[in-house]
């Protein structure tokens, strides 16, 4: 029996990268199938998919300018001649692969790929990681074989189509033992923006620690490549600046809470490691679905969910004095976690695969 072919599409930020590379490498440790890959030029995806020794297309694409401007139009043309282009380049890969699958964690650059898989019937299954589906998700889910969902909420949004509630795959790597020499007398706060970090969150972080209030806590924070140059003068004993960091399951097993946005996958890493957080969704992430995601653990008294407009100084050190101080709120916010109903993502994703892989 030939090896079967699978072609891998999402990417953008590595909310829906790093799902697709979970997926990849559980059905990699299960069966012998072939893989390749198609990304954005400007993606994440472009300084990490190297390192997966597959064949892979990187594409000069980018999501819509939704704003109403010249500016916007003008680029928006750009990304409409990049589409015309791209379409023929994704078109010659998906004649030199010859996949028999594709798999698609959404995000911008899975667009064209699921367009000529349609046109080529080559069957699809998606993965969508927030609690409201994505643009790209909602306009390829009727002819998907499968929409594996992060969040089981999304259903209501996916109308006509197969979906089945997966939870989010989370690529994390074997812990490391790692020493952080701060005062063991606190509690520790991890403080991050997602893969790129967070203007607004680092903003607001810089203002509390120039005004010298987050002495009662330890705090390690991850700026982004791009921020670390002007911000690493705020280290002192109790604050660790990192402009990156790849062991994140080192990093939760080290800390008590978390400041963070509240991405699909932040989500689910806090439940995985089961991290009382502040969360503080973009409000201009697209449908909104940052405020979505964030309710959820709120809901379930995971986390404490502030809105951007209502996030000042006084709100955010309040908050936070009330959960490091107190052992009760915090341990139950821990305990919480265990009613959260999480099911064995990679295994359902896999299953499904495997069983149909000669049936799709």
């Amino acid at each position: 029996m030939p090896k079967m072919n699978i072609l891998l599409c999402g990417g953008g930020t590595g909310g829906h990268y790093y799902p697709l590379m979970a997926i990849k490498e559980d059905l990699h440790s299960k069966s012998d199938f072939c893989f390749s890959f198609i990304g954005a030029k400007k993606g994440i995806e472009s300084s990490k998919i190297h390192s997966e020794s597959i064949p892979f297309k990187l594409i000069s694409i980018s999501g819509l300018n939704r704003k109403v401007s010249i500016k916007s139009l003008f680029e928006n043309i750009i990304v409409g001649i990049n589409i015309i282009i791209g379409f023929f380049h994704v078109l010659i890969f998906f004649i030199k692969q010859k996949p028999n699958l594709v798999i698609s964690t959404g995000g911008y650059p899975s667009f064209l790929p699921l367009q000529v898989a349609r046109i080529l019937k080559v069957p699809y299954v998606l993965h969508e990681q927030n609690s409201y589906p994505g643009v790209v998700t909602k306009f390829f889910s009727k002819n998907a074989k499968a929409v594996f969902l992060g969040f089981k909420d999304a259903e209501k949004y996916l109308n006509k189509t197969n979906t089945i509630f997966s939870g989010n795959p989370v690529l994390l790597h074997k812990s490391k033992s790692i020493n952080i020499n701060m005062n063991n007398d606190l509690r520790t706060l991890l403080v991050f923006g997602g893969s790129q970090g967070s203007q607004f969150l680092n903003q607001k972080i810089k203002i509390a620690l120039e005004n010298d209030k987050l002495d009662f806590i330890n705090v390690i924070w991850i700026v982004g490549k791009n921020n670390y140059d002007s911000l690493k003068h705020l280290k002192r004993k109790n604050i660790i600046i990192y402009d990156y960091y790849n062991e994140m399951s080192s990093l939760y097993q080290n800390v008590d809470l978390v400041l963070s946005r509240s991405g699909a996958m932040t989500i689910a890493e806090l439940i995985k490691f089961e991290k009382p957080s502040i969360l503080v969704p973009f409000k201009f992430s697209s449908e909104n679905h940052q405020h979505f995601n964030a309710k959820f653990l709120q809901d379930n008294f995971c986390s404490k969910l502030i809105e951007e407009d209502d996030f000042n100084d006084e709100t955010f050190v309040s908050t936070l004095k009330n959960l490091s101080k107190d052992d009760r709120i915090l341990d139950s916010m821990k305990t919480n976690f265990k009613n959260v109903n999480i099911p064995d993502t990679l295994s359902i994703i896999s299953s499904f695969i495997m069983e149909k892989k000669y049936a799709l």
